[in-house]
């Protein structure tokens, strides 16, 4: 038993220092990583617009996302919810 958990101990300590290495590649090629802050500057104008035309009554939010290139009608809903609290900049 000692042994297998010498072996898991070791086996950590080399995925620890790979990872660590890897990080240190891409800080010195300045990449960074994670999740991407938020919508562009070019979303927030196409959400703004979608939120105008949205209050067409006659279309549908299908009508609405598709020709924006949107997949789904998700952000088109957030995006509502967030301008009935505040306004979008």
């Amino acid at each position: 038993m000692n042994l297998m958990a010498s072996l898991a101990e070791y086996e950590r300590e080399l995925i620890r220092e790979r990872t660590n290495a890897g990080l240190q590649s891409a800080r010195a090629r300045v990449r960074i990583g994670g999740r991407p802050k938020g919508y562009t500057a070019e979303t927030i104008s196409k959400l703004v617009l979608l939120r105008t035309i949205y209050k067409d009554v006659t279309k549908r939010p299908e009508d609405i996302y598709k020709p924006f290139g949107l997949t789904r009608v998700e952000p088109l809903y957030s995006i509502l919810l967030m301008s009935n609290k505040e306004e979008v900049v």
